[in-house]
């Protein structure tokens, strides 16, 4: 009986143009981004939904911020949201 492989499914956007990608950076910006694809959510509000640390959260916001996936809210506290650039869903 041959082994069963499950693919892990990431959002095309969770991968980074300007810096390395690694695993679990690329989980948590997945995560993320089901989130805010939903609607805009703060730093807080991601955190705590993803049980994850606030600096973790955010580290991966600035980095996907920097490169066009997600914006931020001038409005205090700021909200982060889905832009339209990316691709679609990876296998």
């Amino acid at each position: 009986m041959s082994p069963i492989w499950r693919k892990k499914v990431y959002e095309a956007k969770a991968i980074l143009r300007k810096k390395r990608n690694v695993t679990p950076g690329i989980d948590t910006r997945t995560l993320i981004l089901e989130l805010v694809k939903r609607e805009p959510k703060t730093t807080s509000e991601i955190a705590k939904e993803l049980n994850m640390s606030y600096s973790r959260v955010l580290l991966q916001l600035r980095n996907m911020t920097r490169e066009g996936i997600v914006g931020k809210t001038e409005q205090k506290p700021s909200q982060y949201y889905l832009t339209g650039q990316g691709q679609q869903v990876l296998l």
